[in-house]
C-alpha cells in the first residue's frame, strides 16, 4: 500500500510539471494553463488587454473596465484524465459624476484534478479508483486611479488535496497596474503568487514515517502591451514572464472581428527563446468566440484550441458567457 501511496504523488507531480514545462515541477501549475478559452485561444498573453471580456485572474487591475455584469463558465477538454474548470464574476463600479469606472471586482473559482487513478497494493490487486484535485478562489478588488492608471491586488486562496487525508490549504496574492498609454496602446504589469506554497504532512498516513513538505509556488513577474487595431477590427497583444526560478517566456495574441458577433482569436504561449526547439516547446492556439446582443443582457460562448506537448490530444475550453447591461 505504501508503493501505491508513492506512485501516486509522482503521478500527480508528474502530470502537473509537463502542464508547464519551463516550471516542471513547481507546484501551481493547473494555474498556469489559462483562464477562459478566450484568454487560451489569445496565448494568455492577457496582461494589458482592457478591451472585451476580462477577468481579473490575468490581472487584478483589469476589472475595473469590464462595464457589464460578466459572468462567465467554462469547462476543458483534456487527455490523462485531467479536469481544468473554472466560474467568474467580474464589474466595474461607477463613481457619480464619472463617466469611467472608479473600481472593480473579480471573483473567480479555478478547479483542476486528476481522476480515475486506478489503485492496486503491492501484490497488483485493484483496490479503486483515485483522484486529486486543487482549487484556487480570486477576490481582486482594483480602483481607477486616474484616466490612465489604474492599480488592483489579487487574494488568493488554495486547497488542494494530494491523497486521502494529505491536504494543504495556503493564502497568496497578486499585485497588479494598468497603463493607457495613448487610446490605442495599453500597458500592463503584474507580479502573481506572492506567498503562495503548499505544505503537506504524511505523518497521517505514514505515522512516524511520514514528514511535512513545504513547496513554493515560483513567483512570476510579467510585463505586456496591447493595441487597439483601427476602426474597431480587433486587438494584437504581447507579454513577457519573468520567474524567480530564472525561467522566461514570451507571449503573443490576437483578436479581430470582421464578421458582427464573431471574434476570431490566436495565440502562441511559452515561447521560449532559450530553448534549442523554440517552436516545439511553444503552444500555439486557435479559438472563436459568438455573443448575442439583447435589450438588456448579452448571451454568448467561447471556445479554444490548443495543441499539448506529450500529447496526441488537444486542449479545448468552452466557457459560456452572460453579461447583464
Amino acid at each position: 500500500m505504501n508503493l501505491f501511496r508513492s506512485y501516486i504523488l509522482v503521478l500527480f507531480l508528474t502530470l502537473s510539471g509537463t502542464a508547464y514545462s519551463q516550471l516542471g515541477g513547481t507546484p501551481g501549475a493547473f494555474t498556469r494553463m489559462g483562464f477562459n478559452a478566450r484568454g487560451i485561444s489569445m496565448g494568455s498573453a492577457m496582461v494589458s488587454v482592457i478591451n472585451g471580456d476580462i477577468s481579473g485572474f490575468y490581472n487584478p487591475a483589469l476589472s475595473v473596465f469590464q462595464n457589464e455584469h460578466y459572468i462567465a463558465l467554462g469547462y476543458s477538454f483534456l487527455s490523462f484524465d485531467r479536469s481544468l474548470n473554472f466560474i467568474s464574476y467580474t464589474k466595474n463600479f461607477k463613481i457619480p459624476g464619472q463617466d469611467k469606472g472608479g473600481a472593480g471586482i473579480t471573483f473567480s473559482w479555478l478547479n483542476a484534478g486528476v481522476g480515475k487513478i486506478d489503485g492496486r497494493d503491492i501484490d497488483g490487486f485493484k483496490i479503486g479508483e483515485f483522484s486529486v484535485f486543487e482549487n484556487q478562489f480570486l477576490f481582486a478588488p482594483s480602483i481607477r486611479i486616474s484616466d490612465k492608471v489604474a492599480g488592483g491586488v489579487g487574494f488568493k486562496f488554495y486547497f488542494s488535496r494530494l491523497f486521502e487525508e494529505v491536504k494543504s490549504t495556503s493564502f497568496g496574492f497578486d499585485l497588479g497596474l494598468v497603463y493607457k498609454i495613448t487610446d490605442q496602446i495599453t500597458g500592463g504589469i503584474t507580479v502573481r503568487d506572492i506567498n503562495s506554497k503548499y505544505e503537506w504532512n504524511t505523518s497521517k498516513i505514514y505515522g512516524q514515517f511520514g514528514n511535512q513538505t513545504k513547496e513554493k509556488f515560483p513567483v512570476l513577474y510579467l510585463i505586456g502591451v496591447s493595441y487597439n487595431l483601427p476602426r474597431n477590427l480587433g486587438l494584437v497583444s504581447l507579454e513577457f514572464q519573468a520567474s524567480n526560478r530564472r525561467s522566461g517566456i514570451f507571449r503573443i495574441g490576437a483578436e479581430i472581428s470582421p464578421v458582427k458577433d464573431f471574434k476570431f482569436r490566436a495565440g502562441l504561449d511559452r515561447f521560449d527563446l532559450q530553448e534549442k526547439d523554440v517552436f516545439g516547446s511553444s503552444r500555439p492556439s486557435f479559438g472563436v468566440g459568438y455573443q448575442k446582443n439583447f435589450k438588456s443582457y448579452i448571451v454568448g460562448i467561447d471556445y479554444s484550441f490548443v495543441m499539448e506537448p506529450y500529447s496526441h490530444k488537444p486542449f479545448q475550453t468552452l466557457t459560456a458567457i452572460f453579461k447583464i447591461k
